[in-house]
């Protein structure tokens, strides 16, 4: 599979916030409580996206086939805020791809960041750990989210830490 990774500008706008839903109702909705799923899906609706990509700290998205197959969103350079892949581009590296561009360019742009937080959802905990990511928390639930919050330090590579 070919894919390429890109920054996302406001024209993506619309197909990526359907990447962020096609991929978010798969597979993390139902572990959210339906007020909650609602909220997420209007914070990344087009227009509520559109307005993000021009503040992010990284944003990228994954082109295969003419089309976004993946995002990731950074809105600090230690903070992943969103990455989502379509569900029927899983498990073909995508996702490790979009990791290791903003990783990338974290290292590069902002070195004096060693750590990189986010909130997992239950499904994604796996594949976070794959690329690095490390549980700092128990499952907790906030406003009817679920998640896990996870590191990543960045450091870490470098001195043979071993990934799962």
């Amino acid at each position: 599979m070919n894919f390429e990774i890109r920054s996302l500008i406001d024209v993506h706008a619309e197909e990526a916030s359907g990447v962020v839903r096609e991929s978010f109702l798969a597979l993390a909705a139902a572990d959210w409580r339906p007020e909650a799923g609602k909220s997420f899906l209007e914070d990344t609706a087009p227009s509520p996206l559109r307005t993000k990509l021009s503040t992010m700290a990284f944003v990228a998205g994954a082109f295969c086939e003419n089309q976004i197959a993946g995002v990731i969103l950074m809105p600090s350079p230690a903070l992943v805020g969103l990455l989502f892949v379509r569900p029927r581009w899983l498990r073909l590296g995508i996702g490790r791809a979009l990791w290791e561009s903003a990783r990338a360019h974290i290292e590069t742009a902002f070195p004096e960041v060693h750590t990189v937080e986010l909130n997992a959802t239950p499904y994604a905990v796996r594949f976070y750990k794959s690329v690095g990511f490390v549980p700092i928390s128990t499952e907790f639930e906030r406003e009817g989210r679920r998640a896990i919050r996870m590191a990543c330090w960045l450091p870490g590579r470098v001195l043979g830490a071993a990934v799962e």
